[in-house]
């Protein structure tokens, strides 16, 4: 017999193949309207402040050629590097997250 468990919803099993990570600063706005963009939306994401983040910084300029760009936005495979809102929402509808 098999062991049948229950479905889990589309949205929520592409949520977790498809983690949402924001890099960015307390102190930058664009950091700041990401977050909360993504809070609007629902999705739920990791955020990575590269002040105190060592690892987080290293990855941002290994990704931008030694720049400390932000706000990067890595979902999925895709790393957004200082999105507009409608580059950030193409991205999460081609992840399948909007």
């Amino acid at each position: 017999m098999w062991n049948m468990l229950p479905q889990t919803p589309t949205r929520y099993r592409t949520t977790l193949q498809t983690p949402v990570v924001v890099f960015g600063t307390a102190w930058c706005a664009a950091s700041q309207m990401v977050r909360r963009y993504l809070d609007r939306l629902g999705i739920p994401y990791v955020y990575r402040d590269m002040e105190y983040d060592r690892d987080a910084a290293r990855r941002v300029q290994w990704w931008t050629g030694g720049y400390f760009s932000h706000p990067i936005v890595q979902v999925g495979g895709d790393i957004l590097v200082e999105p507009t809102l409608d580059e950030l929402q193409w991205t999460l509808a081609n992840n399948g997250l909007y």
